[in-house]
C-alpha cells in the first residue's frame, strides 16, 4: 500500500488538474483514505471516509468490496518557503492497457488538489477545519464534473433561505436591510445565492454559521440573503456565479468589495476583521 501511494503523489505532482480528465461510466471504486502528515489524527480517517461514501452513494457509484480502480484522498503536508501548507489531493488510479503493445501499466485518470496556508502548527482545531473545508471542496468538484460527464441531473441541495436568514438574523428583504444599515450606520453584507449551489450550502454552513463569524458579521454590517433564482435584488447585483458577497456602503449603495465563490472560514473571517 505505501509504495502504491508513493507511485500516486510522484505522478501527480507531475499533472494539472484542471485537464483533461473525465469520469464517464465510472460505477465501481476502491475508496482509500491516507493522512500522510502528523498535523492531522490518524482517527479523521473515519470522517472523511464518511463524508466520501456519502458523496458517491449520492452519485451512485458502488464503494462496497475490492475493484482495480481505486479512488484515493490523500492528506499530506509541504513547505513553500516557510510556510507549512496542508494538501489534499483526490486521485483514481487504475490499471490500463497501452495502444500499441497491449502491455499493462497504472495510470491516473482523475487528479485534482486543494491546500491552505496554517497560520498557528499548533491550533489543531483550525487544521482540522481547514482539511474539513477542503474535502468537502474537492468532493464537491468531483460530484459536480462526475453529474456533468454522465449527463445526470444536478442534485437539489437547497433548504430554504427564510429558515438560514431566521436562524442567523439575516434579513430576507434589500430594501428592510437597507434602511437599517443606513439607521445603525453600519454598512450592507449581501450574500447572493441559487438553489441549486452545493458551494451555497456548503459556505452557509461551514463558514456563514459559524458564531465566531457570525458575530463578526453583526458586528460591523446588516447581513441580507437573496436568492437569484427569485429575481428579487436590485439588477446591479446580478453574478453568473454564486455564492457572491457583496460588501456594500449603505449611504450610496457603492460596492466597497465583492468575494465570489466559496472562502474558507479563516479566510471569510480575516476579511470580516
Amino acid at each position: 500500500m505505501k509504495f502504491f501511494m508513493t507511485l500516486l503523489l510522484s505522478v501527480s505532482a507531475l499533472l494539472n488538474a484542471e485537464s483533461f480528465f473525465v469520469l464517464n461510466n465510472i460505477k465501481k471504486v476502491y475508496p482509500v483514505i491516507e493522512i500522510q502528515t502528523d498535523k492531522i489524527d490518524q482517527s479523521y480517517k473515519t470522517e472523511i471516509r464518511d463524508t466520501m461514501d456519502e458523496t458517491l452513494k449520492e452519485l451512485g457509484i458502488d464503494s462496497s468490496g475490492y475493484d482495480p480502480r481505486s479512488l484515493a484522498l490523500i492528506v499530506y503536508h509541504a513547505y513553500a518557503g516557510e510556510t507549512l501548507m496542508i494538501q489534499t489531493e483526490l486521485i483514481i488510479g487504475e490499471e490500463l492497457r497501452r495502444l500499441d503493445d497491449g502491455e499493462k501499466v497504472f495510470g491516473l485518470t482523475y487528479q485534482d488538489r486543494e491546500h491552505f496556508a496554517v497560520r498557528d502548527i499548533n491550533d489543531t482545531e483550525s487544521i482540522q477545519e481547514g482539511v474539513e473545508d477542503s474535502v468537502d471542496a474537492i468532493l464537491s468538484r468531483f460530484a459536480e464534473q462526475y453529474r456533468d460527464d454522465n449527463k445526470l441531473k444536478p442534485k437539489m441541495t437547497h433548504t430554504g433561505d427564510q429558515s438560514f436568514a431566521q436562524m442567523m438574523r439575516y434579513e430576507t428583504d434589500y430594501q428592510t436591510a437597507l434602511q437599517k444599515a443606513k439607521k445603525t450606520g453600519k454598512n450592507l453584507m449581501l450574500v447572493l445565492t441559487t438553489n441549486y449551489c452545493p458551494w451555497c450550502r456548503k459556505f452557509e454552513t461551514n463558514v456563514l454559521q459559524k458564531e465566531e463569524v457570525n458575530r463578526a458579521v453583526h458586528e460591523k454590517y446588516v447581513p441580507v440573503v437573496l436568492n437569484r433564482d427569485e429575481k428579487q435584488f436590485p439588477a446591479k447585483f446580478t453574478s453568473t456565479f454564486t455564492p457572491v458577497i457583496y460588501f456594500i456602503d449603505a449611504t450610496d449603495e457603492k460596492v466597497l468589495h465583492k468575494v465570489t465563490g466559496y472562502s474558507q472560514r479563516e479566510e471569510f473571517l480575516h476579511l470580516l476583521k
